[in-house]
């Protein structure tokens, strides 16, 4: 990244406009892939999210404006016409669940799609040679600033695979509607009648269980989405997120700010990204139920957590700094509980900051405005938007204040920016 900004901030938001500048030249090639993921699945296939990298199973699975009829895992299909779509997980550390996911896919039927580039699969040659497409993305030492085993510490991968995966899929849904068919889409549970608008698509009986949801709505026309329209409109909601954050640049390096000051002064720190892929993408804190803190990064992760009154530790105490990037909407009185107790919080939520909320010396609200119930892109004919915009926002959100943090606290960059800098190029 240039060193001519003077924010780090700043920087990390500028290297991500070029990235979205990418992928919207990339575009015809995953409008491609999303075409050739619809042609087996309009033939009858099942669509499966295996967990080789595990942050993507979650991200993929139950999300608003995504698909309802996912099989996350086994027991997988046996057809012909199914599909599997994955992420590679950083080559660096292919761990033994990855490999022994790999081979459970070897033994499958059906149509490989990786998020991620050719050489992410590496490790597994055999798995490589299956794959019949990918998405592409960027190199996992793409980045700036070294933490310990942290090199980078602050990545594009995590973005670039959110939203790549996501453009793959909308394009599927796309190329299906070409075809003359709607995939049911998942409306979000905080919209007013979602829990019985997605109960209604639940097949249903008393022979057995799990009760699966169709892939496909049995007879609702939606008027073909044109190429291009899906991934172009992901693109342009992203980009407007990137500037509004570009705006308040002053707030998210005071913010870095903070979390650097209370790292120095052994103070404790807590981070909750309400979502379904964090902590998981970031790779940095627990990714399943049961898992401790890892103690080698910088910040300590909590679980994802909506109500702000329990997000943090509940001995959370005077110089502790939390970030919550919200899913629902804040209370005034929420923020006001953890103030009185000499915390300092940064916070927001795509509800917007409520009414009655005052400034405070040590509360920072900034905003990242995604459309509350998240999905994004307008489908005409539908009551459902398509593809979630919190992942990929809150992805932004979060590197943009850890570069910050990183800054301030003096951690290397030096190595960092020279290995990104001499970076080869990549191929799709």
């Amino acid at each position: 990244m240039s060193r001519s900004l003077t924010s780090s901030a700043l920087r990390y938001l500028e290297e991500i406009r070029k990235r979205i500048d990418r992928i919207r030249r990339d575009i015809p090639r995953l409008i491609a892939l999303g075409e050739a993921m619809a042609q087996p699945l309009l033939k009858g296939g099942e669509l499966f999210a295996p967990p080789l990298a595990p942050f993507w199973t979650s991200e993929f699975s139950g999300r608003a404006g995504g698909l309802m009829a996912i099989a996350k895992t086994k027991p997988y299909g046996k057809q012909n016409n199914d599909v599997y779509l994955f992420a590679l997980p950083d080559p660096r550390r292919w761990e033994a669940m990855a490999e022994k996911t790999a081979q459970q896919l070897l033994r499958q039927k059906g149509h490989f799609f990786a998020i991620g580039c050719r050489e992410d699969a590496a490790p597994a040659p055999a798995l490589a040679k299956r794959i019949a497409g990918f998405t592409g993305g960027a190199a996992p030492e793409e980045g700036e600033y070294c933490y310990g085993d942290f090199s980078p510490l602050v990545t594009f991968r995590e973005f670039e695979l959110l939203v790549r995966g996501w453009i793959v899929t909308g394009e599927m849904v796309a190329a299906c509607t070409r075809a003359g068919r709607m995939p049911i889409l998942w409306m979000s549970v905080w919209l007013e009648g979602a829990m019985v608008r997605n109960a209604y698509f639940i097949r249903h009986n008393n022979l057995r269980e799990p009760w699966q949801v169709p892939l496909f709505h049995d007879n609702h026309y939606v008027p073909p989405l044109a190429a291009g329209y899906v991934g172009n409109s992901f693109l342009d909601f992203l980009e407007n997120i990137r500037i509004c954050l570009v705006k308040q640049a002053d707030r998210l390096r005071l913010a870095g700010q903070w979390l650097a000051e209370a790292v120095g002064r052994s103070k404790r720190t807590w981070v909750v990204l309400v979502g379904h892929s964090y902590p998981e993408i970031l790779g940095c804190g627990r990714g399943h139920q049961g898992e401790k803190p890892r103690r080698d990064y910088p910040l300590c992760w909590g679980w994802s957590n909506s109500d702000l009154r329990h997000a943090l530790p509940h001995d959370f105490g005077p110089g502790d700094t939390g970030l919550h990037l919200g899913y629902g909407p804040t209370r005034a009185d929420d923020v006001a509980g953890w103030l009185k107790r000499g915390v300092r919080l940064i916070h927001t939520s795509p509800y917007g900051r409520p009414a009655g909320l005052r400034d405070h010396a040590r509360f920072i609200w900034f905003d990242l405005p995604w459309r509350p119930a998240d999905a994004t892109v307008d489908v005409p004919g539908y009551s459902v938007r398509l593809l979630p915009g919190s992942s990929a926002s809150q992805t932004m959100a979060y590197f943009a204040i850890l570069s910050e943090t990183a800054e301030a606290a003096g951690w290397d960059n030096a190595n960092c920016t020279k290995e990104h800098h001499g970076s080869i190029r990549r191929k799709k």
